[in-house]
């Protein structure tokens, strides 16, 4: 199975991302049975999109056939684009890339099953993303 996960880094060691659409970095990583075979890092090109940038992660993500996303705070177009396309979205837990991968493999993340819910805080100070 493929988990895309966003991070603040560029490894499995890394900072899982609280954010989605201007998240640095997304692991690919392929999990069978909790253990992860393979990863791969992919840079989040719409990190300084002005406009947008949810969508264009969403994209990406589409584009490397992967079946589940852990990631915090998904907008909701950005969240509609991953669910017609099939792609499951969990919320993380504080800690690694790694650590989320064992999480959703033991069942401990907490799936995202509404736009709503997918979208809540997603919002900054002044209304708007940046």
């Amino acid at each position: 199975m493929k988990i895309a996960v966003a991070s603040t880094g560029d490894n499995l060691d890394s900072e899982v991302s609280m954010i989605f659409g201007r998240c640095p970095y997304f692991i690919i990583a392929d999990s069978e049975n909790g253990v992860i075979t393979d990863d791969s890092t992919i840079e989040n090109t719409a990190i300084n999109d002005r406009g947008g940038a949810g969508i264009k992660a969403a994209q990406l993500i589409a584009n490397h056939d992967v079946s589940i996303l852990i990631s915090g705070a998904v907008g909701p177009n950005a969240f509609e684009i991953l669910k017609q396309v099939g792609i499951k979205v969990y919320k993380p837990e504080p800690g690694s890339v790694k650590e989320n991968i064992k999480h959703f493999s033991e069942g401990k993340l907490n799936e995202i099953t509404t736009s709503s819910s997918a979208g809540a805080g997603t919002r900054g100070r002044g209304g708007r993303g940046r």
